[in-house]
């Protein structure tokens, strides 16, 4: 039996707000996804996922979804067939350009769908224009290290590339302070949306590295439809959408989840309210925040590459 919102000024009971969490996040055996195909509708239809569970971030995963549960993903070493399988899909997917796969909200990876992604964009403090060019401005305003220009600009000049490669091409070989740099500045990098991973390679130690290429050429038609957004749209957009996914939250988690300025969110969430759009009580980072419809917020297709 599915169950029902809470209709406005109704709190959810947790057993409740659990179900319909697991309902979202595919945690349950009769909505397991069992294929590829099913895997990258699942990314396309919530958005925004991790490959495998984090205690500390209210996000689905795909590992989740591929077992029907909430369990933790196995520890390293230990054999689980449904994250051997999921693993394929992941590297698969992203590989073909048909969702983003990066550290886009946090030290931690995750999937944005191409639908998601331009709103995700639109947002973004390093991307303003979205141009290839554009990392020199951000250098010299200050808002791109030095060190992050220089990795930008070799996946400029070289094209994609491996991390192994990356790091010679942008000066960062050895081990130690130099791999802590290069690592910082990947991190800040996708944390922009400046690149993201769009591959695999054998050319480590390990025989499995990322590949990296910049945004703004892989996913060119995302980037043109960000710039079609305004800010308060794109960020009322999201904050619908995830409420959407979890049913209740308060302004402080949502906050913190996309590194959002709090007095910008309180604004966006009470008008958003105001039009019945989404249930809100209480005051800044302790408000709490509901969803009130069963559908998901409308997004303007855009076309995979």
């Amino acid at each position: 039996m599915e169950q029902r919102i809470p209709r406005p000024g109704e709190a959810w009971d947790e057993k409740s707000l659990a179900e319909y969490r697991r309902r979202r996040f595919r945690q349950r055996p009769d909505l397991a996804i069992e294929s590829e195909a099913e895997a990258l509708a699942f990314i396309d239809e919530v958005g925004l996922c991790l490959f495998q569970p984090n205690r500390r971030v209210l996000l689905p995963s795909l590992y989740g979804a591929a077992t029907g549960s909430d369990r933790p993903a196995p520890r390293w070493g230990q054999h689980d067939p449904y994250y051997d399988r999921t693993w394929g899909w992941k590297d698969r997917l992203f590989s073909s350009g048909k969702v983003l796969y990066g550290k886009v909200l946090g030290e931690y990876r995750l999937f944005v769908s191409l639908r998601l992604l331009p709103y995700l964009y639109a947002l973004s403090d390093l991307n303003y224009g979205g141009e290839e060019e554009d990392y020199l401005e951000l250098y010299q305003d200050g808002k791109l290290g030095a060190d992050a220009k220089n990795i930008y600009q070799a996946l400029l000049e070289w094209g994609p590339c491996s991390t192994t490669r990356l790091r010679r091409a942008a000066g960062f070989s050895g081990g130690g302070s130099a791999f802590r740099r290069f690592d910082r500045a990947l991190t800040e990098l996708q944390r922009g949306l400046m690149i993201s991973a769009v591959g695999i390679a054998d050319d480590n130690a390990w025989k499995y590295t990322f590949r990296y290429e910049v945004v703004v050429r892989k996913f060119a038609p995302q980037v043109a439809a960000s710039r079609a957004l305004k800010g308060r749209e794109a960020m009322r957009h999201l904050l619908l959408h995830y409420l959407w996914l979890v049913g209740e939250t308060t302004l402080g988690q949502v906050g913190r989840l996309f590194g959002w300025s709090m007095a910008r969110l309180v604004k966006v969430a009470e008008a958003a309210a105001g039009e019945g759009q989404l249930w809100l009580q209480g005051e800044g980072a302790a408000a709490t925040v509901r969803w009130l419809a069963e559908d998901r917020p409308a997004t303007e297709p855009v076309s995979r590459r």
